[in-house]
């Protein structure tokens, strides 16, 4: 409290406020040039933020005089806050932009000016913000970027002799604190309870969280928002530019808007209209525009370095980097331009992109690369590892939202294996892969990669993601080009095929060997029996007598001279006791221990004697983290893989993980033999076209009239035949296509009647069940081909069904539909001129 007023007190306090009054117009002025500037300065940084500014009243100037009077003893040139500005923006990354304007463009009070963030304790939670002292500074303003000019008197400290003014930069949550909390607490004329300063801390310890939140989404939204792709396809992007232009035309000085259709253009590859389209607004001075226009012409131009075109590239990369020397893109783009050229020059300004932005995955990677070939060693990484892992993070938030793919995890995988994870970067490139469209994504991964060999002995797991992105390489390449050709001898190179060729169809079965899991493992002997009890070709798998592998030789021995069996085992433990001898063939990798490399070179087998890995299937049961890598890999190279995923383990987390769950070609089946049989097994007779779509409309007639009382309204499977859909009009051919097969595993074939009118042919009971088993199965196989996965309910616009389960969980009224359908099909071949006998007879 300010006490008793006396003659002394008042006669100074009116001398202060007359020598305000004669400096109100000036504090006024300072107010109106303050905001027009911070105005101005927000539209570029800031565009959503609330600028405000205010001169002192007279009254609110008495006021403080008196209570500060024992403090100031000259308040008229002691005061810093005569005149105010407020930027209230939304993230604290804008916070610091504006800040970072406001340092560079006016004369900082810093003995004055107060951080608030700065002088709070690690434990505590506060009101956060910038406040600034300021003074406009001579030939500063007006600028290219602020058109403002600020009259003589703002600058005139004889005339004006306290001409500074406080600015507060603050995010939008920050000034929610000052307002009902700040001010409340600590402008109070009486001590808060400690109950509510504990609320006070609460609410900002929130705030504070709250704003963190909303910067990282801001920026991640930032991020997609300029990566078309991830949320265009090539068509719409197009469609965007035509759009994009028309409203050009009527705005042609729009640099903004010119620089989305540039970065639409160098998103489809489009560098002749990227350039087109910057060209005209090269002189804006805008960055973005100045850069995007050098990487389309570098790009355009990069077999020739030497043109003018390239150099002109380079040039406004350079400009780019000198107008905004915050851009590590800019900084890494021109890195890019001297790659080959000059690799110290890259180094350094990877380097320098790097610094500016630690969290930018592109220059470290880069900078990693150029340095490791520089030393021929990875001695740097150890230097580096906090800046890789965060590398890492960074990656990883790309790839959850869906941009800067296939390379965030091209990037990511390299990281993990200078961090010395070779799983996860395993793990990482055949992601990468499987979401590479083109064979020049993988062909940039594997030179990229290639430059690190110097120290690939330092790497672990090189040899393994070498191996991995040449087949992935082979994997989209048509083995009569030549890339295909010169991949296709790499390869065989690596293969151990020295004796008979592997020959399909060919199955992988992959899973739990542990000993932990055997007892679990042997529960799995019948299904296994069963579900390849009529298979002919090819069987991969571990070679040992534990767990699944020992399932695969027990089948191969049961089965001999039907089924081969091929077992990988590392050298060291080739002659060990649990080797399985049953098995046809033992291959021996180079390997010391268990680990992806058999798995890779099975892969490396099967491409040597010219089998398509789409035509592969892979079985997966269980598993441990070897296993887990086998169902990645065939998924990255487009094999089919079936993951019993009841059976639990890394085949269990395969179908939970996000990454991979929606993979086109992984089924998730039920522990059903029928269903099993049906995934290896596919790929039989297909009819000839005119008995095929007989046979379909006479299944589709009989499934009609099956379902009549439990049709549901607009179920398009109950539609007439010249309206159904091609995909069902597709199904109704399969399951015709697949009569044969039912009818051959009860020891029957069909054949032309001998006579117009025959006997009306029947099932057995048990005959039946039987094939209503395997239609089951089959039904199961070609659901979740199509995309459908189990639900509760049936829904048949987003693909879900509960009767995706194994034939002991079906319900019954299913298995007697199952069971209604398989009755048919004597009536449907007769429908089609054909009856059915016994084989051989």
């Amino acid at each position: 409290m300010t006490g008793r007023m006396n003659h002394v007190d008042k006669e100074w306090t009116r001398r202060q406020v007359e020598a305000y009054r004669r400096h109100y117009d000036d504090y006024k002025l300072f107010g109106e040039v303050l905001e027009r500037i911070l105005r101005q300065v927000a539209a570029r940084l800031a565009p959503m933020a609330i600028v405000q500014t205010r001169h002192k009243t007279i009254a609110s100037f008495a006021e403080k005089c008196q209570r500060k009077k024992a403090k100031y003893s000259d308040a008229i040139n002691q005061f810093t806050d005569l005149c105010g500005g407020r930027v209230i923006v939304h993230t604290a990354d804008e916070v610091r932009a504006v800040s970072g304007f406001i340092q560079a463009h006016f004369e900082i009070d810093q003995e004055n000016t107060i951080d608030v963030s700065q002088r709070l304790k690690p434990t505590e939670f506060g009101y956060r913000s910038v406040h600034y002292i300021i003074r406009f500074k001579p030939g500063i303003f007006p600028n290219k970027e602020i058109a403002v000019e600020v009259p003589p008197i703002l600058l005139d400290d004889k005339r004006f002799p306290n001409r500074r003014a406080e600015v507060q930069v603050r995010t939008i949550l920050e000034h929610a604190w000052a307002d009902m909390a700040h001010d409340l607490a600590y402008k109070s004329p009486f001590k808060i309870p400690v109950r509510w300063e504990r609320e006070f801390a609460g609410v900002a310890a929130m705030l504070e969280s709250a704003d963190k939140t909303f910067s990282r989404i801001k920026e991640g939204l930032r991020t997609y928002a300029t990566s078309y792709g991830a949320y265009m396809t090539e068509e719409q992007m197009r469609e965007e530019i035509k759009l994009l232009e028309v409203i050009l035309g009527y705005d042609t000085g729009n640099a903004e808007l010119a620089g989305r259709v540039g970065k639409l253009a160098i998103t489809l590859g489009d560098w002749q209209k990227a350039i087109d389209v910057l060209s005209l607004h090269v002189d804006s001075g805008c960055p973005f525009v100045l850069r995007d226009l050098g990487v389309a012409l570098c790009k355009k131009h990069r077999d020739k370095p030497g043109s003018r075109e390239f150099q002109y590239g380079r040039n406004c990369l350079e400009k780019a980097c000198e107008t905004t020397a915050e851009d590590s893109d800019s900084v890494a783009s021109l890195a890019g331009t001297w790659k080959n050229i000059d690799n110290d020059k890259a180094r350094g300004l990877y380097g320098r992109a790097f610094q500016l932005d630690p969290s930018n995955p592109y220059p470290l990677e880069n900078y990693l690369d150029l340095s490791v070939a520089a030393t021929g060693d990875a001695s740097i990484v150890s230097l580096l590892t906090p800046a890789i892992e965060l590398a890492v993070k960074s990656c990883q938030s790309q790839a959850d939202v869906g941009v800067n793919l296939p390379w965030a995890y091209f990037m990511m995988g390299k990281f993990f294996l200078f961090l010395g994870r070779p799983y996860d970067s395993l793990e990482a490139y055949a992601k990468a892969i499987q979401l590479s469209a083109a064979t020049w994504l993988i062909d940039t991964a594997l030179v990229s990669l290639e430059k690190l060999k110097i120290a690939a002995d330092e790497l672990s797991g090189y040899q393994w993601v070498w191996r991995l992105l040449l087949l992935g390489k082979a994997a989209r390449l048509k083995d009569a080009t030549v890339k295909g050709s010169e991949v296709r001898k790499k390869i065989s190179a690596l293969s151990l095929r020295n004796k008979k060729s592997i020959e399909g169809p060919v199955v992988v079965v992959a899973g739990g060997c542990d000993v932990a899991v055997e007892g679990q493992m042997k529960a799995y002997k019948n299904l296994i029996l069963e579900a390849f009890a009529d298979f002919k070709g090819t069987l991969i798998s571990g070679g040992t007598t534990d767990g699944i592998s020992g399932l695969v030789g027990e089948l191969g021995e049961a089965c001999r001279g039907a089924i081969r069996t091929i077992g990988y085992l590392p050298k060291a433990v080739s002659e060990g006791p649990s080797v399985d001898f049953r098995y046809s063939e033992i291959c021996k990798t180079a390997g010391s221990a268990y680990s992806p490399l058999e798995p890779l070179q099975y892969w490396i087998d099967i491409h040597a004697d010219g089998i398509d890995f789409a035509q592969v299937k892979v079985l997966g049961i269980n598993g441990g983290i070897i296993s887990a890598m086998e169902y990645r890999i065939a998924l990255a190279l487009g094999a089919e893989v079936g993951i019993v995923g009841e059976s639990g383990r890394e085949a269990a987390k395969l179908v939970q993980d996000e990454k991979w769950a929606g993979s086109a070609k992984l089924l998730l089946l039920p522990a059903d033999a029928m269903t099993l049989k049906a995934f290896v097994g596919r790929g039989g007779v297909r009819l000839d076209k005119d008995i095929r779509e007989r046979l379909a409309k006479e299944i589709h007639k009989s499934y009609c009239l099956t379902r009549k009382e439990r049709m549901i309204a607009d179920d398009p499977s109950m539609f007439n035949w010249e309206d159904l859909p091609d995909v069902l009009k597709e199904s109704n051919a399969r399951q015709a296509d697949h009569i044969f097969e039912k009818l051959q595993k009860i020891g029957y074939t069909v054949k032309k009647p001998a006579k117009p009118e025959a006997d009306p042919f029947t099932f057995t009971d048990d005959e039946v069940e039987v094939l209503a088993k395997i239609e089951h199965g089959r039904w199961i196989v070609e659901r979740l081909l199509d995309g459908w996965t189990h639900g509760e309910e049936k829904d048949i616009t987003g693909k879900k069904s509960p009767f995706l389960v194994s034939w002991l969980n079906l319900p019954e009224e299913m298995k007697e539909l199952d069971r209604a359908s398989v009755r048919k099909i004597p009536e449907c071949l007769a429908e089609a001129g054909l009856e059915i006998c016994r084989q051989n007879s």
